[in-house]
């Protein structure tokens, strides 16, 4: 086999001598052009390392002459120097990209396209190429969350004593800190990552090897195939190498998870930073003014973000509605079809992420504001109902009825919480129970006042200071396991890049030593 001779006279043009006719001009220009585009944009480098470990491949296992091989390294070469543009013009008798860089090899390999056809050699299509522009993806996003987790655990132990109102159907619940409330948002980000990670481990599987879909009766090595394109396993079974699809759905559904609680949060801090709260400022350079309006300062940069968390769940939508009715095999909606609505999502989460990470940095909350605001509600009266249960000889839910009759007593008033005192809890009593019941004033007093509140809401994950400073310690440990486990995913890549550039230099060393 690796003895054939090429003959310099096999120059076809694409692969289209099945059909009478090129593609019709309206199907040239709008499908397939736009996908040589972003083919171009986002897998150029990725095809020609792909062409690299496959050739490689075939030739250190004598399924083509290692001197045709290094003719073809050698075009490689050359179509990298002179980048994307080496693959144009777009031809529509070619249609495919991969035959576009077919194309440009032919017109740089001795012997043309009797010794770069090699490469179709057992090969797969669709290609592992957006599995491995996935991988770097979400390489990138994972080390953007974990910069993210960082600055959330930073706030979070600086501001464990900032006291706040803490919301349940955006009214005033119980008393909560800020540090408190940007630990919940760290650790939802954590179980991000998890799955941010669990995405990564489905992506990096290498298809390479499995023909059309029943692999090949030459000889390859899929496995030497993986390592040389640093992947962590191999994707086994040749129909599921060129049919999954769950690769890009798992990772779109982890990119809208991540992304939804980016949202949530910054729908939080609009709410919280408009005039009627006032709790927290947006600084001026995250803020757009208005071209009319001269007070106007708006947080328009939360509502960029909130777009971007709406559409990329709609690109997540977008990737199972391609899919929802295709049969399991190769076809356009796996091959290329899906990956557009998943390239949406990781476009918004790039630009979503490290925007929210600076806004966090340069927040400014009314520390003061808060606390009154917490003081003046009723938030801490929980602690109110747990007392007068602990203090009398009433149930639960009749102490819970007491307090709620003082509120609105209180509210009835135009009084705020700290209204409530002994007669005003000795009232209510007397109007739910028939009797007056007798709490320490000191006792009332403690319960309503938001410091005490916190400091003594020291229950495990609660919002006592040192509890938020605790945690965040904690979480600062595990955040450094999550960036070594993404630093090793990166230097297996790292590794595999390393040892294609070794194999491809075996083959310059071995021509030199011939000649």
């Amino acid at each position: 086999m690796s003895d054939r001779q090429p003959k310099s006279n096999e120059q076809p043009k694409g692969a289209r001598d099945r059909m009478r006719d090129d593609p019709n001009p309206v199907f040239a220009e709008r499908i397939l052009k736009p996908i040589f585009e972003v083919n171009s944009e986002h897998n150029f480098d990725r095809l020609i390392a792909a062409h690299r470990a496959w050739i490689t491949m075939l030739a250190e296992n004598n399924i083509v002459p290692r001197e045709r091989a290094t003719s073809v390294l050698h075009g490689l070469a050359d179509i990298e120097k002179e980048g994307p543009n080496s693959l144009q013009p777009f031809d529509p008798a070619i249609e495919y990209y991969y035959l576009h860089m077919e194309r440009a090899l032919c017109e740089r390999v001795p012997g043309g396209d009797a010794s770069v056809s090699d490469l179709n050699l057992g090969r797969t299509r669709p290609e592992p190429l957006t599995r491995m522009f996935l991988r770097d993806a979400l390489i990138r996003i994972l080390k953007g969350v974990v910069r993210f987790r960082g600055e959330l655990l930073e706030r979070a132990d600086a501001e464990s004593d900032t006291v706040m109102p803490g919301y349940t159907h955006l009214q005033h619940a119980q008393p909560t800190t800020l540090g408190h409330y940007l630990l919940a948002i760290h650790d939802h980000l954590e179980r991000d990552t998890k799955r941010l990670l669990a995405a990564y481990e489905t992506t990096d599987q290498c298809t390479l090897g499995c023909g059309a879909m029943s692999g090949t009766s030459l000889p390859v090595d899929r496995e030497r195939v993986r390592k040389l394109l640093g992947f962590g396993a191999l994707c086994e079974n040749t129909l599921d190498s060129v049919s999954a699809s769950d690769h890009v759905t798992e990772a779109a559904s982890a990119l809208a998870g991540l992304m939804t609680i980016i949202g949530r949060f910054s729908q939080d801090l609009y709410v919280w930073s408009s005039q009627e709260f006032a709790m927290i400022d947006v600084s001026d350079s995250f803020s757009s003014p208005s071209s009319l309006m001269p007070q106007k300062k708006n947080a328009l940069v939360l509502e960029y973000i909130r777009s971007r968390m709406a559409r990329t769940v709609a690109a997540l939508t977008g990737c199972f509605t391609v899919l929802h009715n295709v049969g399991y095999m190769d076809t356009e909606e796996v091959e290329f079809e899906v990956y557009q609505p998943l390239l949406d999502a990781i476009t918004l989460t790039e630009q979503a992420l490290p925007t929210i990470i600076a806004v966090v940095s340069a927040l400014e909350p009314d520390r003061e504001l808060m606390r009154a605001r917490t003081a003046w509600g009723f938030s801490a009266v929980t602690a109110l109902a747990e007392a007068v249960y602990t203090h009398t000889d009433l149930s639960n839910r009749g102490a819970h009825r007491i307090v709620a009759r003082a509120v609105r007593l209180a509210v009835e008033s135009g009084k705020d919480a700290s209204a409530i005192d002994a007669a005003l809890l000795a009232r209510a009593a007397e109007e739910i129970l028939g009797h007056r019941i007798d709490v320490e004033p000191s006792v009332i007093a403690e319960c309503i006042d938001p410091d005490r509140f916190i400091h003594s809401h020291a229950v495990t994950g609660g919002p006592a200071p040192q509890e938020v400073r605790r945690m965040a310690a904690e979480r600062r440990d595990r955040l450094g396991r999550d960036e070594k486990t993404i630093a090793e995913r990166q230097a297996m890549l790292a590794a595999g890049e390393k040892l294609l550039r070794e194999a491809v230099a075996k083959f310059d060393k071995a021509t030199v030593k011939a000649s």
